[in-house]
């Protein structure tokens, strides 16, 4: 009979469980049992021959055949094959101390074609009465799943003419078909076995029922083959390893042995360019659009604003990761049961700043944890801690990893390494040089500490330590089989809607920038002390040029520009930088920058408007105004409005600045260049029109225009005969035009500034294949 009238035949998948691992095995698959690193279950045990057994379907069920020295045991009694229809273990080796290996099929749960849902419980099944099935969080859909990342209504399941489609219901959190997102009004056709993901759950249908699995956490993780070369050089050189579910395994290695390639890797931000990396034995990365929602990352840098209290900051981070239709109530109880899960009820109303760094860092832990994730990825989460603070965090992560979360942390500490279940070290070059047990690392290489484990990978660079542990009996390798699925897109699908997510950054930087009381109360005072330094000019006349003297209401236009031009720039130099690592964690998860950079445009340009308004004010208090006005009714509204122009398209080239720049110490210099330049170039100084190569140059400077709206208010021109400067003729239409082409001009720069964040994202490179 051949594989495709068993497949027809025998529709149930296989469930292999070894002690705490588990496989599921598709009905189109063999399935070799052994002692060999390349059996698709590798059993560590010498009663075990190096390939023992192996299973087929056929089409009458699976059936396991012995190909073994000492034996498949069945009741105590030695078989040569055993059909299996029903659950059913099978001792691997001796009738009474074998390897007890346990074979069930997956009646209904069969997943031909796709990953199967190996890690997640069946929760429930669905009898499909009608040709609509409605999915969401609320009571009154056909199927409820508990979760908060899944919306009110969030997908619907539709029959037509005998065949199903799926349909996202315009959901915050997206609909997924085998791991990629459904999208379009016609949504994307179902067909039985096909794996459908929304939060964390899985569903599929199986017949006339649909089945549904909860994703509640301890989900393994299985590494293989995976190769990372940059420039030529090797960063992870055919790497393999398993983290087991509900488990702690740290990840060591001196500098340069790639554990950071390594995190990236096994997270999905930054794939290796062969290999594979299974979740809970779905391909991590053909399905990463689905999966990323249940995968936890604490980066090295606190993702976190430190002006806020703890329970603000959750509270933000809550809003941009749940659906829009999550009630405030419902937000709150998930931020309380977190907080009292990491033990940080007693500070929730501390600001982050006052908080020891074990307590930052739990409240960043915190931050992954709201949406219940199943893995939860730390790089270097004790760094900078003491002793103490060191303890406290490791003992953290231990009962997270004991209450359902898979942790998997990078570092250079050796402290604590006994709360660990598993030990991973790397050698220079991204090769395996240790897997196994923490209590045995120093015995293995023959030390009596980590630093001289350290040495001794740094000295013997050439040994090969992956033969040496392979034959140490200690590592298991796993066989990769790299996924023929379509690749992941390079930039991760939007978590929601961008306008709802404008509004909860608005907030949060507003609540951000309120919260920094030091920070606000050198905005407010800036506008006073430039209007001071402003008032010491002698400058009687005003702005007015009909006095015998208007070089001084020209050089009083310049102050007034060119402190706008400071104002701008120095409220948003640092602003980006500042909370670079939080950008980037969020914008992995989902956020827009469409949404990011326009919440940061929006809550600057008020602040920088009323700056400068206030600047230009205080300025001219006591003072003449120009002489008359080209479009409004008041001259020195024209004016003023030039000074809030140049101020506010400052800002956005401090913004610019501010998403170049790797270190905000380096804005400083960069401010003081920007303005000297706008200084030099904004025509106030000297004449710029007929300077070839200085004119052209000088249209790409704000000062430039926001000087020529006050030069034509105040119809410089006539006070400077020999300047025939076109931007400064006194005329409603040369003020309009000047307006425009600011405009214009801080519009680009948003653009730009969209443009050079994008070089800061986790950009995922698609898999090599």
């Amino acid at each position: 009979m051949d594989r495709e009238t068993v497949v027809r035949d025998w529709s149930m998948a296989l469930e292999v469980r070894l002690g705490e691992r588990r496989w599921v095995v598709p009905v189109h698959e063999s399935l070799t049992i052994g002692r060999d690193d390349s059996s698709s279950i590798p059993v560590d045990d010498a009663q075990v021959s190096r390939h023992h057994a192996t299973v087929d379907a056929t089409a009458d069920g699976w059936l396991l055949v012995d190909h073994s020295r000492n034996g498949v045991f069945l009741d105590g009694r030695r078989v040569p094959q055993v059909l299996i229809t029903t659950p059913t273990a099978v001792a691997l080796g001796h009738p009474v101390d074998g390897v007890v290996l346990t074979l069930a099929p997956l009646r209904g749960g069969a997943v031909p074609g796709t990953a199967a849902p190996t890690h997640a419980p069946r929760t429930e099944v669905h009898d499909i009465a009608g040709s609509r099935i409605t999915v969401g969080r609320l009571p009154d859909n056909d199927v409820v799943i508990d979760d908060l990342l899944v919306s009110r209504h969030h997908a619907v399941l539709e029959c037509a003419g005998g065949r199903w489609r799926i349909r996202d219901a315009g959901s915050a959190n997206g609909t997924y078909l085998n791991g990629q997102r459904v999208t379009g009004t016609g949504g994307a056709e179902v067909v039985e076995g096909d794996l459908i993901g929304i939060g964390h759950a899985l569903l599929h249908l199986s017949g006339d029922r649909l089945v549904a699995y909860q994703d509640e956490g301890d989900v393994d993780i299985e590494a293989a083959d995976l190769v990372v070369t940059r420039d030529g050089r090797r960063l992870l050189d055919d790497l393999a390893l398993r983290v087991a579910g509900r488990s702690l395994l740290a990840i060591l290695g001196p500098s340069g042995s790639g554990k950071s390639t390594l995190l990236g890797a096994l997270t999905g931000t930054r794939p290796a360019d062969a290999g594979v990396v299974r979740y809970g034995g779905r391909d991590l990365y053909a399905d990463y659009d689905e999966v990323r929602h249940r995968i936890g990352l604490v980066p090295q840098d606190d993702i976190l604003h430190p002006q806020l209290s703890v329970l603000r900051a959750l509270s933000h981070a809550a809003r941009l990761r749940f659906p829009p239709d999550v009630t405030r109530q419902e937000r709150t109880r998930r931020i309380e049961e977190v907080l009292e899960e990491l033990g940080l009820t007693q500070w929730a109303h501390q600001r982050i700043d006052r908080l020891s760094g074990g307590q930052r860092k739990r409240t960043s832990v915190a931050l992954e944890l709201l949406t219940r994730p199943s893995l939860l990825f730390l790089d270097e989460p004790t760094s900078g801690l003491d002793p103490g603070l060191d303890k406290q965090v490791m003992q953290t992560l231990r009962a997270l990893a004991d209450t359902g979360q898979t942790v998997v942390v990078v570092t250079h500490s050796v402290l604590n390494l006994e709360v660990c279940d598993h030990l991973v070290v790397l050698a220079p070059g991204g090769r395996m040089a240790y897997d196994g047990p923490p209590d045995r690392v120093l015995e293995y290489f023959g030390v009596t500490d980590f630093a001289e484990v350290f040495l001794l990978l740094e000295r013997q660079a050439s040994v090969d330590w992956h033969d040496r542990l392979r034959r140490s009996g200690l590592h298991h390798r796993l066989s990769g089989r790299p996924s023929d699925r379509r690749p992941p897109e390079t930039v991760p699908p939007p978590r929601g809607s961008a306008l709802v997510q404008y509004r909860v950054l608005t907030r949060r930087t507003l609540d951000v920038l309120l919260a920094d009381r030091t920070y606000l109360t050198f905005l407010g005072l800036l506008p006073v002390l430039l209007s001071g330094l402003a008032h010491t000019m002698t400058a009687p006349r005003g702005l007015s040029v009909a006095g015998a003297n208007p070089v001084q209401a020209r050089q009083l236009l310049l102050v007034l520009i060119l402190g706008g031009a400071l104002m701008g720039t120095a409220s948003s130099v640092r602003e980006l930088v500042k909370e670079r690592s939080i950008y980037q964690r969020e914008r992995a998860i989902g956020l827009s920058r469409v949404a990011y950079v326009a919440a940061k445009v929006t809550v600057l340009a008020v602040v920088t408007t009323v700056q400068a308004a206030a600047f230009a004010a205080l300025a001219m208090v006591g003072r003449p105004g120009p002489d008359g006005a080209v479009l409004l009714p008041w001259g020195r509204l024209e004016v003023a409005l030039a000074v809030v122009a140049v101020t506010v398209a400052s800002m956005v080239v401090g913004l610019v600045i501010s998403a170049l720049i790797s270190n905000a110490d380096r804005g400083m210099p960069l401010l003081v260049v920007v303005v000297m330049v706008q200084f030099i170039l904004s025509g106030g100084l000297f004449g710029l029109a007929g300077r070839t190569g200085l004119e052209q140059l000088s249209w790409a400077v704000p000062s430039r225009w926001a000087y020529a709206m006050g030069a034509v208010t105040m119809d410089l021109r006539v006070t400077q005969p020999s300047t025939d400067d076109p931007l400064w003729r006194h005329s409603a239409t040369t003020w309009l035009a000047d307006v425009l082409v600011l405009g214009g001009m801080v519009l680009l720069l948003v653009v730009l500034v969209g443009v050079v964040l994008r070089r800061h994202e986790p950009r995922r490179r698609r898999h090599r294949r």
